[in-house]
């Protein structure tokens, strides 16, 4: 924008282009945010591929055309987390935040619980592709060991299983990678020696005591009958507690980065392939899709 404090002339003859600046910086600002598609174009064009790590579990192998969809400018609509799951999953971090690693398994070194952070990696070379790739998400969990290293993990409301550990592990190996290869130097955090799932599966349920005694025993030095009165009117108004039961179950995940990288050639030549894979028989997303787009299509018709 040019300066105001000009002479008339000046500013008469420089009238059109403080009006082409403005009209610049109004197209620019009205400017759409590039689409899923776009974005991914951009990226291929610096040979980058930037994987969020929860898309390479389920998402993966529910559905390869769902995959490929959603590096690829149609993704599936998210759908909601049961808010059950949320509430547990936040009162087992603020449970264990600050406790020592000891007490979730013994087989574990000396350390800290910490909670997790946002990650994010450099670009890191795929053999056998002529991509990078970079990993970009929120870790859960990390286990300060007290001499060496640190541990990544994931909190599961769920019981423990090799499936789970095979499953997660794609996701905790991409943590490990961006906590040890980040984007930023400053927030490196190596060696990664342990990786694992720390389940919590519900085993029965249980009463827990009451948290105080009734106004009419607190009272009771001002006579037998307004003691009883307010039992009575205590036990009326106070709410039974109970409680799940659970314990902590550490899943090791072992570390293999070499099967690791071999996994993500693969998903780089599945996102990259020109057309779209066969989508799995037993996706309902696309199931949906395919009975719904006759009568989108009848529906766009109509209106033309």
């Amino acid at each position: 924008m040019p300066t105001v404090v000009r002479t008339m002339t000046t500013l008469t003859t420089h009238t059109h282009t403080c009006t082409d600046d403005s009209t610049a910086a109004a197209s620019s600002a009205k400017r759409p945010r590039p689409s899923v598609f776009e974005r991914r174009q951009a990226d291929l064009a610096e040979g980058v591929l930037k994987l969020s790590p929860s898309s390479l579990t389920f998402l993966y192998d529910e559905c390869k055309a769902c995959f490929w969809h959603h590096y690829n400018g149609r993704p599936r609509p998210s759908t909601a987390f049961p808010k059950v799951f949320g509430a547990l999953d936040n009162a087992q971090k603020e449970f264990f935040v600050g406790r020592s690693v000891k007490e979730v398994s013994r087989s574990l070194p000396a350390g800290v619980i910490e909670r997790g952070r946002r990650v994010k990696s450099e670009a890191i070379a795929v053999a056998g592709t002529e991509y990078r790739v970079q990993f970009s998400g929120d870790t859960d969990t990390i286990l300060r060991f007290s001499r060496a290293g640190v541990g990544v993990c994931d909190f599961k409301t769920s019981t423990p299983g090799d499936e789970a550990a095979a499953l997660y592990g794609r996701q905790l190996h991409a943590y490990a990678f961006a906590l040890e290869r980040p984007a930023n130097e400053v927030s490196r955090m190596a060696p990664v020696s342990r990786m694992g799932l720390i389940c919590f599966p519900p085993l029965d349920m249980v009463e827990l005591p009451a948290a105080r005694g009734t106004k009419g025993a607190a009272r009771g030095a001002k006579g037998a009958d307004s003691a009883t009165k307010g039992a009575a009117r205590g036990a009326k108004s106070r709410r039974a507690l109970y409680a799940y039961r659970t314990e902590a179950v550490w899943v090791e995940v072992e570390r293999d980065d070499d099967a690791y990288m071999a996994f993500l050639a693969d998903v780089v030549r599945l996102i990259t392939r020109k057309t779209m894979p066969q989508s799995s028989p037993n996706c309902g997303w696309c199931r949906w899709t395919r009975m719904t787009a006759p009568l989108l299509e009848q529906s766009s018709t109509a209106v033309a």
